[in-house]
């Protein structure tokens, strides 16, 4: 038996390729969309891929179930209560589908969504029992997915629901079953989730918090209470993976654009999105564009604040950067990417067009510029905070007024035009992206604060706390 595990720290997506060596054949367990990745693993090991299995329909991602199956000839595997509108085996609670050696039996495991299925996985070359569970959004690595996503009217239901999987489903298994999710750190399907990848029954009913309340109404209370905010992208995905996601093929490489193409582009509907560091964006940039850095969290910001239809052009620090951002832009649904500016901003500065900068300043700048009374309530510039409202509740500078960056497009209104706004996070990446946001709705005096709340913290200066 040979079992990978893919690791996308972007979306906290964890997916799988298990094989049955001596046989040849390969089973994808929730594929990320850009699915070269399986291609290439079973290509490297002389594998033939024949079945893709889904946990569910996801929220926080575009499967690439769809065209990997496709691709192989693969049978599409997933809970019948999916209902896809693409070919598609729906297993029911006790379905088995063998792959070689491998049989999966599906099991319903209702809670993060209503046609959740885990399935158990035994290697028969060996034993009958199974060895290990994929539970997908389920039973986390010290956590439990989440229930909220589909309304907040579902989210009780969905948590009793949730629990009864837990303790009559997935907790009747031998504590040495292995345990891997589909969701792990820095997933928004759910709070406190481990680094670990992977898990087994034994450590998790002994270590997991919510696997220790018994009681039902206090599970659902305990799992509901402080679950983040979560991207406005999510809203599209089931119904975007129920449909069946257009196939991408191979991945599109760079797609550089010259000056004269871009200032066309931006004459139109295209925005401009900066993936330059805070910093840079701050000295100069393109009047009207959007400051996203490059990195880990790309995709969930672009999801979070440029609306989902949008044509972009990418302004880049280095050219390499563009497959990563191109790829996380696929995952979540965002195709129209036109390209990046050959050359990156330097072409623009060169080209003689006009440029800005946004203000940008120290916490010790900060703490002189609160010294005069500022605040919600005062003369002076209002702090508002960009950060989750957990890490809000747990401290702040005093006087800061709470206003997640993902809610920034739709709260604007609340905002004060006359005087000063300074964004602040925990280092200073959100704070940059709603700094620009606020710039591009005309807002004149915008600055973020370089360091955030860390760099505060670190200085003495004080903090509350409480929401």
């Amino acid at each position: 038996m040979h079992l990978r595990q893919f690791v996308l720290p972007s979306l906290g997506h964890v997916s799988a390729l298990m094989a049955d060596d001596a046989r040849g054949v390969a089973a994808v367990i929730d594929p990320r969309r850009d699915v070269d990745i399986y291609l290439e693993e079973a290509r490297a090991r002389e594998l033939r891929i024949t079945h893709v299995f889904e946990t569910h329909l996801h929220n926080d991602y575009v499967s690439g179930g769809r065209e990997l199956a496709e691709m192989t000839g693969a049978i599409h595997v997933i809970g019948a209560g999916a209902e896809l509108t693409t070919p598609f085996l729906g297993v029911r609670d006790g379905d088995t589908v063998d792959v070689g050696s491998l049989r999966f039996v599906a099991i319903e495991t209702p809670g993060h969504t209503p046609e959740h299925v885990s399935y158990a996985v035994a290697d028969r070359a060996r034993a009958a029992e199974p060895a290990l569970l994929f539970t997908g959004g389920s039973l986390l690595v010290g956590a439990v997915g989440r229930t909220d996503l589909l309304g907040a009217e579902n989210a009780r239901p969905f948590a009793r629901a949730m629990f009864g999987s837990l303790h009559e489903k997935l907790l009747q298994h031998h504590d040495y079953v292995g345990v891997l999710p589909t969701h792990g750190a820095g997933s928004l399907c759910s709070k406190s989730i481990s680094s670990t990848p992977s898990s087994t029954i034994g450590y998790e009913r002994r270590h997991n918090p919510l696997l220790q309340v018994d009681e039902v109404e206090a599970f659902v209370d305990t799992l509901l209470a402080g679950q983040p905010a979560f991207p406005r992208y999510f809203a599209r995905m089931r119904s975007l993976n129920r449909a069946g996601p257009r196939p991408i093929g191979a991945v599109p490489g760079p797609r550089p654009l010259r000056l004269d193409r871009v200032r066309e582009l931006l004459a139109g509907d295209h925005l401009l999105v900066d993936l330059r560091s805070p910093a840079a964006h701050a000295v100069a940039h393109v009047p009207g564009s959007i400051s996203i850095p490059a990195g880990d969290s790309f995709g969930t910001w672009l999801g979070w604040v440029v609306d989902f239809d949008r044509p972009l052009v990418l302004v880049l620090e280095r050219p390499e950067d563009w497959d990563d951002a191109v790829r996380q832009a696929l995952r979540i649904g965002y195709e129209h990417v036109e390209g990046h500016l050959q050359g990156g901003f330097g072409t623009w500065q060169d080209g003689g067009e006009p440029v800005e900068a946004s203000g940008r300043m120290t916490v010790g700048q900060l703490r002189e510029a609160l010294a005069g009374g500022a605040g919600q309530d005062g003369e002076g510039p209002v702090v508002i905070d960009v950060r989750q409202a957990d890490e809000f509740a747990a401290a702040h500078v005093p006087g800061a007024v709470h206003l997640m960056c993902g809610d920034l497009p739709d709260r604007l209104a609340e905002l004060p035009r006359d005087r000063p706004i300074l964004a602040m996070c925990a280092s200073g990446m959100r704070s940059s992206v709603a700094a620009s946001l606020l710039r591009r709705a005309g807002f004149e005096d915008v600055s973020w604060v370089a360091g955030g709340v860390t760099a505060w913290r670190a200085s003495g200066f004080p903090v509350e706390k409480g929401s």
